[in-house]
């Protein structure tokens, strides 16, 4: 576990030079940008100067390193705040958002999984097989605006997009209900991909430890069914979900960005969007940053989870 936290710290560390260094050789100047077009050169140059970007990149990054050891990710130009504070008020957003995408795509794709396996080469095999195959290879920005024609403005259902209607924040069980109701399709979106990996890896997985010899010799001593599925074979196909499930934490990055444009969902995905269209260098890379470090944690995570499930490990 030393080991792993070392190396998320040194993979956290490498992927904030890389984002910090690539960014800047972007075209574009945020200075410009926030000089105005009618701004005088001496003008931006100015504003370079009180930015700090008129300096080599290489003392911005030193400069950049020495603040996150010390709690500090930088100011944001385009939002005149720190970069922590702007970040922290879209992250609880984007939290929600994935964790109850994470959430659905677990729990129904387990499911789905294991009632495919279950009737393997059956027609629900099939049905299933189809669903999930046609889910992941849907984009997401298209399934959003499907969901969006069909339930928002065929039926009349579920809410175009936003976080919460004005007004129902003076009341804590209507804004929890409203805000769970402006959720319903963003999150639906976000996990179809996901769902669907997770229905196949399962299913995968499931097929494979039921035709291992531990689960013949389950059956020749006479263990229900129901228990070798559950208790035996289950256990070993979660492993690579627990995996994949870490993996994906980081690449739903680049999904939340897209399920938050689709629906206007103030997250942290929007708040990128904004940042690289004012060339905000020091947001974005706050924002990579925070990724890393979710993927780090999540991935460390995985590992204390494996050692619970499979004894082998702690054993090892």
């Amino acid at each position: 576990m030393v080991r792993r936290a070392i190396f998320s710290a040194i993979v956290v560390l490498v992927v904030v030079i890389l984002t910090f260094t690539l960014i800047r050789l972007a075209p574009g100047d945020p200075a410009e940008l926030l000089a105005g077009e009618a701004a005088s050169p001496e003008y931006v140059a100015a504003v370079r100067e009180v930015y700090g970007l008129d300096r080599p990149i290489y003392e911005q990054l030193a400069i950049y390193i020495s603040g996150i050891i010390r709690g500090d990710l930088g100011f944001s130009i385009s939002f005149s705040r720190p970069v922590l504070d702007v970040i922290l008020e879209r992250l609880p957003q984007t939290i929600l958002l994935v964790g109850s995408a994470i959430a659905i795509a677990l729990i129904l794709g387990i499911f789905l999984g294991i009632l495919s396996a279950r009737k393997a080469f059956k027609v629900q095999d099939t049905l299933i097989t189809g669903i999930t195959l046609t889910l992941y290879s849907t984009p997401v920005f298209w399934l959003g605006m499907m969901l969006i024609l069909i339930f928002s403005l065929w039926i009349p259902v579920f809410p175009t997009g936003g976080y919460f209607d004005v007004g129902v924040e003076k009341n804590l069980t209507d804004f929890v209900l409203n805000v769970a109701w402006h959720l319903v399709l963003p999150a639906c979106t976000l996990s179809a991909f996901f769902l669907a990996l997770y229905t196949r890896l399962t299913r995968a997985g499931l097929l494979d430890a039921l035709s291992s010899n531990y689960i013949v010799g389950a059956r020749s001593k006479g263990v229900p069914e129901r228990a070798i599925l559950y208790r035996h074979a289950l256990k070993n196909a979660l492993l690579p979900i627990i995996t994949v499930a870490a993996i994906q934490i980081g690449l739903m990055v680049g999904g939340v960005v897209l399920t938050e444009g689709v629906f206007s969902w103030p997250g942290v995905g929007q708040l990128l969007i904004q940042a690289v269209g004012y060339r905000d260098y020091i947001l974005v890379t706050g924002i990579f940053l925070l990724t890393a470090v979710s993927v780090s944690i999540a991935n460390f995570a995985a590992d204390i989870v494996y050692a619970i499930i499979d004894p082998r490990i702690r054993t090892g």
